[in-house]
């Protein structure tokens, strides 16, 4: 059986930034719902999103913690964002843009990066 060829595939992080829509999230909201060992991964948890928001690139790799992660915070299977992620790189030739808009970026994450005035 040959696979067929997609028109066009989407990253993670649009369908990431279409659910934090969808639910009136930030990625401080989000990074508040993942799983946290100590106080401090919130702040790593915080980062993590925010990379996986502003990142499409073949080097930025997701491993299966982050998987499982991002998976608690938004109640689905972990395979639905693997199987999301195996797409957008398999087919590099059909990927669509994504640019995160700046609204997806809560009031912690600004902190971290403020703009220059």
């Amino acid at each position: 059986m040959t696979d067929i060829e997609p028109a066009e595939v989407f990253p993670l992080a649009s369908y990431l930034w279409e659910e934090m829509e969808a639910r009136g999230w930030t990625t401080d909201d989000v990074a508040m719902r993942m799983p946290a060992a100590n106080g401090y991964e919130a702040g790593i948890n915080l980062l993590t999103v925010m990379m996986v928001l502003a990142v499409q690139r073949d080097g930025c790799l997701i491993g299966d913690e982050l998987f499982a992660k991002l998976a608690a915070a938004f109640d689905v299977s972990e395979d639905l964002f693997r199987n999301l992620d195996a797409t957008w790189r398999k087919w590099p030739d059909r990927r669509a843009p994504f640019d995160c808009p700046d609204k997806a970026y809560g009031p912690m994450a600004r902190n971290c990066f403020p703009k220059p005035h």
